[in-house]
């Protein structure tokens, strides 16, 4: 009886050893898992300052194009205010599906600047804390003037950060329209415009109907006779751009829009074409096919807070001269990406500081069309993996400003490899 109980008691013995071995074992490795996530953590923490909070070397990158960038950081060199990104900067991470970015520096590159390149992948989310989705719903049929027509019903969508619409923002549309002779885009002073505006709310999924039509008839008075293409009587191209501007709960965004638009006869509906490029710095990249009639161009851009500063609306958009880079001479910089016979380079007289759109009245395919330039892009690159990022990854969030204009920053780090 009494070797029973010795033997039971053994048995719970170890049994219970066994437990406590395996718990002690498991607390010991679980600390080790924490200890190295809060590590990740702080390295996520130190690039996240370093990106948002230094300018990199030379400070002026964003916009130098001859110096050989040693060091890498997002902060608008010269100010004292944290968190405000240089838009010179940011534009050179963006890579446009349209056309690629000449003065691209890409994930590798940034990587190799961090420090990071054998040790740590990445990915770096950037854009505005508000969006806006919008599409056009009708149009005004420009009089002797097949395509281009002007869309002068819109829906707009308004999401967040996550994709997710935004009820209850104020939403205004600026629909500018401008009458212009071929000779007069040298010189946009003596080109005549209108800027038409209403206001709505987006409702519980974030959308909101902007209706223009309550000034089809001021719109038809004002393009008029466009003239018979002789002497002083030469035709007027209409030209026509929306400026959406956003503000809920103080939180402001500012959105440009203009697209092409073709009637397809046979199968009853409208193709779009959207055209876009780069501004960095004093100066802006499209596509080779667009070009601008006579001998110059000129350009329009948004001045700060577009619609809230005066009731006079036309006073803040600013016009300023472009001059275009001959395509027969070499590039003014070393380190283009991309072949210099894709580009067309125009080099802007002024830029207004605060401007976070440029809008260049052009020619495509022999139709006027208007080019618009974002200068708050959204950037989504990476560099360390190509399939989804390792569960073991740490993601930091902050928020950031270019110019008065919320941005939001995210960065996900991880380990290439784990010991």
């Amino acid at each position: 009886m009494h070797a029973i109980l010795e033997y039971l008691a053994i048995g719970i013995l170890i049994i219970l050893f066994i437990s406590i071995s395996i718990s002690i074992i498991y607390n010991v490795t679980g600390h080790l898992v924490t200890v190295k996530e809060e590590q990740l953590y702080n390295v996520a923490e130190r690039l996240m300052d370093k990106i948002l909070l230094t300018p990199g070397y030379p400070p002026d990158w964003g916009a130098n194009f001859t110096s050989d960038l040693s060091d890498f950081g997002l902060a608008l060199n010269g100010t004292r205010t944290p968190y405000v990104v240089d838009p010179d900067k940011v534009m050179r991470l963006a890579n446009l599906s349209v056309i690629p970015n000449p003065l691209l520096i890409n994930s590798s590159r940034i990587a190799d600047l961090l420090g990071i390149k054998d040790d740590y992948g990445f990915r770096l989310e950037m854009k505005p804390l508000l969006s806006a989705n919008i599409e056009p719903l009708s149009f005004y049929d420009i009089p002797g003037q097949d395509v281009s027509d002007i869309p002068i019903l819109y829906e707009v969508n308004v999401t967040n950060w996550y994709d997710i619409g935004v009820p209850n923002a104020n939403v205004t549309g600026m629909l500018v329209i401008m009458k212009i002779k071929p000779n007069e885009l040298g010189n946009l002073e003596e080109a005549q415009k209108k800027v038409f505006v209403v206001y709505n709310y987006t409702d519980a999924l974030g959308r909101c109907i902007l209706d223009f039509r309550v000034y089809e008839s001021a719109i038809n008075n004002f393009i008029g006779n466009r003239g018979n293409g002789r002497g002083s009587g030469a035709v007027h191209w209409i030209y026509h751009f929306l400026i959406i501007h956003i503000n809920w709960k103080g939180f402001v965004s500012v959105h440009g829009y203009s697209a092409l638009y073709r009637v397809d006869t046979h199968h009853g509906h409208v193709g779009k074409t959207i055209l876009t490029g780069y501004i960095i710095g004093n100066y802006i990249f499209i596509n080779k096919t667009i070009t601008t009639p006579g001998n110059g161009g000129g350009a329009i851009l948004t001045k700060d807070e577009v619609v809230e500063a005066i009731p006079e609306y036309q006073s803040l958009l600013t016009v300023t001269d472009v001059e275009w880079l001959s395509q027969n001479q070499p590039p003014p910089w070393p380190g283009l990406t991309r072949p210099w016979e894709r580009y067309r380079v125009g080099k802007i007289k002024y830029i207004e500081k605060l401007s976070s759109h440029v809008f260049l009245p052009a020619m495509w395919e022999g139709v006027p069309v208007v080019v618009v330039f974002s200068r708050i892009p959204s950037i989504d690159i990476s560099y360390g993996t190509s399939a989804a990022m390792p569960a073991n990854s740490v993601t930091i969030t902050r928020v950031a400003h270019i110019y008065n204009y919320p941005y939001l920053v995210k960065l996900t780090v991880w380990r290439k490899a784990e010991g």
